[in-house]
């Protein structure tokens, strides 16, 4: 295993997304933004390609693209895709670099995203046979647990990596979703992956 950890700040997309209130607008995104890659961080997940009927805030999303990329050619930056249509727009806005998301939990992947695991997974593979040139990481929410089913079996997470393993993924992050993970839990998992 690597001596070395690669911290992707996804601040500006996940935290941005969360707030409910108020809207944030482009420029103070683009503030927050600038000031991250000041600060010296290389890997940022800025945005999603959502609906903004489900997530307003992120309705600037191909703005933000344009201005991001533009700016901070020197910086590796990422866009979070749900499903076709968001990879759609992510690439016609110039993203490459993607992380397409799915629950280990069927539960949650039906609340986040409206999509069965089948769902999903057909439309990963999708994805894989007309974007084949995308930097394309699949990032597994509830990994290590899930509001509506719990802590999953370490088996069911390294089964369904195997799955994503075999439609020709090569990048998967492993996501604490609501915040549970303990130390021993996760190298656990690392390890039963890596014998896999």
């Amino acid at each position: 295993m690597s001596k070395q950890v690669e911290v992707i700040e996804v601040g500006p997309r996940d935290g941005f997304q969360s707030v409910k209130c108020t809207p944030i607008t482009t420029e103070q995104k683009l503030t927050v933004i600038d000031q991250l890659v000041a600060a010296g961080v290389k890997h940022i997940e800025y945005t999603s390609f959502v609906s903004p009927k489900a997530i307003p805030q992120m309705a600037d999303a191909a703005e933000l693209a344009r201005y991001v990329l533009a700016a901070h050619p020197d910086i590796t930056t990422y866009a979070l895709v749900p499903n076709y249509r968001g990879v759609q727009n992510a690439w016609n806005a110039g993203v490459r670099h993607l992380t397409y998301v799915i629950s280990v939990s069927e539960s949650h992947n039906m609340a986040n995203i409206n999509r069965t695991h089948e769902q999903s997974l057909e439309e990963l593979s999708r994805i894989y046979a007309d974007f084949p040139e995308a930097d394309l990481c699949v990032e597994l929410a509830t990994v290590f647990g899930c509001p509506f089913e719990g802590i999953p079996e370490i088996s069911k997470v390294v089964d369904f990596v195997a799955r994503i393993y075999a439609l020709g993924c090569r990048s998967i992050c492993l996501a604490d979703t609501i915040g549970i993970a303990d130390p021993r839990q996760v190298r656990r998992t690392i390890a039963a992956l890596q014998a896999a």
